[in-house]
């Protein structure tokens, strides 16, 4: 019996192995192996899980950065990105980066003005970027963004400027730039003065004339002064332009050394701004004594100081028609206003740093560029001659003419001791401005003293 059952189970055994042995055809082909008539699917790529990134970017609204993200999302570098715009001031970013970045609720990506560069890299906030992500960049950015964008930095010592460990390294993205211009009512002016010689030889004229509202006094007497600012005649920001153009320029050749602030050679421009310009701008008065904003934007006035940001105010004011020309010259001598900018930079612990690299590569593309001009009205922060590629450049009657300016402009310095400069800077113009019996050249040795204090520099 045990060996019928067995000699059962065998032959079981061997049919179930010939059922299982697969047949081949006559020609030999291994009908197991498939024969692929369709399309091979990456899965891994199809199913590849997106990455977030939150990015502080001043846009209260949220519809500029909505649209930037957008077209991100549409490229092949994007599509697996997602995006989350936070508003927040430009100026505000650092101090909450600084508190909320490593508790994971801070920013792969932060908008700061240029002014605060050197700051966020003390603080530790900003990744440099890689020599080959900053190549990109520099083919397409503006010279004087990269120069704003770069510094030499020691970390080993926390020293800006050159050093024995110092690196130079591009810390962010240029993404606007501005400068001050010549804002002239058309008016008023038929062609822009080209020189300081030949402005001031007007204003003497005007500022004497009677004004034209009947009231029998004059237009100096109604502080109706040919020339004013937007700011006030004390602020080194906006005198920069003559500064330079009478041989003073702070914080040497390359505008990067904290020990050479250099207020002993503005002695020839404190001179010039208390004989030439003040009895045109103001007369008597003092620094602040004239709201020239107002008279220009009433049609009072021919000229004014001014930048990019009054621009959306003198535009929007009913009868005022109004062009922007190059700073005059002095003496033949072009002067050249500072250059700032608004930056973008990757927080330095942002676990996301690819991703966020691809998107602070995109904010300088095309399509980006023309989104910022369009929605927030800022000059792309592009070479010249990548400018007219972004639609609405050329057809602005502003803009062109600020990108010109910008031609004889230098970079905001950007070290941490530029702090220091504007306080002394100041009261230095406004001792010799307010002050006949000023005596300049103390004038310049108490400014002097009052920034090496302040940076902390000791005496000469």
């Amino acid at each position: 019996m045990k060996k019928i059952f067995s000699s059962l189970l065998m032959i079981m055994f061997v049919l179930f192995i010939v059922a299982c042995t697969p047949k081949k055809d006559d020609d030999g082909e291994d009908p197991i192996e498939p024969t692929n008539n369709g399309q091979l699917y990456d899965f891994s790529e199809i199913y590849k899980e997106k990455e977030t990134i939150t990015v502080w970017i001043d846009d209260q609204n949220g519809e500029y950065m909505q649209a930037v993200i957008d077209a991100f999302n549409q490229t092949p570098a994007g599509k697996d990105i997602i995006v989350q715009h936070q508003h927040m001031g430009t100026v505000d970013a650092r101090e909450r980066l600084k508190t909320f970045g490593l508790t994971g609720n801070g920013a792969d990506i932060f908008q700061f003005p240029h002014d605060h560069l050197s700051s966020a890299i003390l603080e530790d906030l900003v990744y440099a970027l890689p020599t080959s992500v900053a190549n990109r960049v520099a083919e397409r950015a503006h010279p004087l963004g990269m120069d704003i964008a770069t510094l030499l930095y020691d970390e080993s010592t926390g020293q800006f400027g050159p050093g024995a460990n110092a690196t130079e390294n591009v810390y962010a993205v240029p993404m606007s730039l501005e400068s001050v211009g010549l804002y002239y009512n058309k008016a008023l002016v038929n062609e822009p003065a080209e020189t300081m010689e030949e402005l001031l030889e007007e204003a003497a004229i005007w500022n004497a004339a009677l004004a034209s509202d009947g009231s029998g006094q004059t237009n100096a007497q109604k502080g109706w002064y040919y020339l004013g600012t937007s700011s006030h005649w004390a602020d080194s920001y906006f005198m920069q332009t003559f500064y330079s153009a009478l041989g003073f320029q702070p914080f040497g050749e390359n505008l990067d050394d904290p020990s050479e602030v250099g207020f002993d050679k503005a002695q020839d421009a404190l001179a010039w701004f208390r004989n030439q310009l003040k009895p045109a701008t103001t007369g008597n008065n003092n620094h602040n004594a004239i709201n020239a904003g107002a008279n220009f934007v009433a049609g009072h006035i021919p000229y004014i100081i001014a930048g990019p940001w009054n621009i959306e105010e003198y535009a929007g004011t009913e009868g005022l028609d109004f062009g922007i020309a190059p700073l005059p010259s002095i003496d033949g001598v072009s002067g050249a206003p500072f250059a700032g900018a608004q930056m973008a930079a990757i927080y330095k612990y942002s676990e996301k740093k690819e991703a966020a690299t691809a998107f602070l590569e995109f904010l300088m593309s095309d399509e980006a560029m023309e989104l910022q001009l369009k929605m927030k009205y800022k000059l792309p922060a592009l070479k010249p001659e990548l400018l007219p590629n972004i639609d609405g450049f050329l057809t602005d009657p502003y803009l062109p003419a600020i990108s010109l300016q910008l031609e004889s402009a230098i970079p905001m310095p950007t070290i941490p001791a530029v702090q220091y400069y504007w306080g002394p800077g100041e009261s230095m113009i406004i001792s010799v401005w307010n002050n006949p019996a000023t005596v300049i050249s103390e004038a310049v040795a108490a400014a002097e003293a009052a920034y090496r204090a302040q940076a902390g520099l000791g005496g000469n």
